[in-house]
């Protein structure tokens, strides 16, 4: 079939919503490496295997959850700080360690995920053809849900972003301050190091109170079930193959992607996934669809706690475009400081991603990471929104839009 007129988004949306309905509700939560997230993607599969043939599964394993790295990183903070009182030299070592695997974690730009144990996990994917030969979208989102955690608390979520630069600036001072204590001890420049440690300790005692909140998310916090945060991004992934799959574009292939493992602390099944396919993502434009079930739409221009990655040049200009074409949508520029979505690794390969979300009027994801990120709170009129502007955004790049 021949794909006559305008896109119908409305219809696009009705699918997604009972898509969406389906995992956060019928499935529930879908931690990462869990069965939830394993029975969330076999339904993903069983959905793209109506409309394509061409779906296939990418099993993969990885640890299963943000609390390792960032409980290994506190850990290392807390000691170097105690450290500097008996032993410069361990101090020092250890607050080497800690600052290159802080920076990893918090740019999501390396896997970290040797250091700790390992759960199966699984991509999976379906490709829609076009009816000629030329150009590919791919369509990514995650199918996992994450633990909800004091951080997230909606009073608390404000602070978040002042808490990584915290953080941050910790973990460079007690570094800075172990090399500064153990230079000074060697040239006997003893009246300087009391107040150095006393500085040290106070930075690395902020590691105490991450501490805490990492083991109560672990002990006490429920896996959400995650509507918006991310059945909402999965739901459009499907709904979408399916109306072109009804409705192949002249140019350009569609691939499906739900990839697991995005909440477990680095976005694992984006990158296996772009170790599978660099060369054929390389040629392709990739859209993370991330949290785009209640709020206003939203294209990302970067993303990551620290050392931020760039969305793509020209994708982004032709969201800018698109969004100037529904005024009364407010769609604009954001950016993702709190973390990373599965556009980290893609970006970091060199291929050309964009992400798009939709945020509150506080500027902030809504229900993010929290128990009330339920159905009830999905937006329709925001899932419609989001089906129209991707399809538009589909059907440009089918066009060349995309690139002047």
């Amino acid at each position: 079939m021949s794909n006559p007129g305008k896109t119908d988004g409305a219809a696009i949306a009705a699918r997604a919503l009972e898509h969406i309905r389906y995992l956060s509700v019928t499935i529930g939560p879908r931690g990462s490496t869990t069965e939830g997230e394993r029975r969330g993607a076999e339904y993903a599969a069983g959905v793209m295997g109506k409309w394509t043939k061409n779906v296939e599964t990418q099993p993969f394993r990885c640890y299963s959850t943000y609390s390792y790295p960032w409980a290994l990183i506190a850990v290392l903070m807390a000691a170097s700080g105690l450290a500097l009182w008996v032993s410069p030299p361990a101090a020092l070592i250890l607050a080497g360690l800690n600052l290159p695997l802080y920076f990893a974690v918090s740019s999501g730009r390396a896997d970290v995920g040797f250091l700790f144990p390992k759960r199966p996990s699984q991509n999976v994917w379906g490709r829609v053809p076009a009816r000629g030969a030329g150009r590919r979208v791919v369509l990514m989102a995650h199918v996992d849900t994450t633990r909800a955690a004091l951080v997230f608390a909606p009073k608390a979520l404000k602070n978040l972003r002042a808490s990584h630069i915290l953080n941050m600036v910790s973990a460079v001072a007690v570094f800075v301050l172990s090399l500064a204590v153990f230079g000074l001890e060697n040239v006997r420049a003893t009246y300087l190091l009391p107040g150095l440690r006393i500085v040290a300790s106070i930075f690395a005692l902020i590691s105490i109170y991450a501490l805490f909140t990492l083991a109560h998310r672990q002990l006490v916090m429920p896996y959400v079930a995650g509507a918006n945060d991310n059945a909402s991004g999965v739901g459009l992934t499907l709904a979408i193959g399916e109306h072109y799959a009804a409705n192949p574009l002249p140019n350009t292939e569609i691939w499906c992607v739900v990839t697991g493992a995005e909440e477990s602390g680095y976005p694992a099944g984006a990158r296996k996934f772009v170790d599978a396919h660099l060369p054929e993502l390389r040629e392709s434009e990739v859209l993370v669809l991330d949290n785009v079930g209640s709020g206003d739409l939203r294209h990302l221009t970067k993303e990551g706690i620290t050392l931020p990655l760039r969305m793509d040049k020209g994708l982004l200009e032709l969201a800018r475009r698109l969004g100037s074409g529904h005024p009364e949508w407010s769609v604009r520029d954001s950016v993702c400081n709190l973390g990373y979505t599965d556009a980290t690794p893609v970006i970091a390969a060199g291929c050309r991603a964009i992400v798009l979300w939709a945020e509150g009027a506080d500027g902030f994801l809504q229900n993010y990471h929290w128990p009330t990120d339920t159905f009830e709170n999905v937006d329709p009129e925001t899932v419609g929104r989001a089906a129209t502007f991707i399809t538009e955004m589909i059907e440009a790049i089918d066009q060349g839009k995309d690139r002047g």
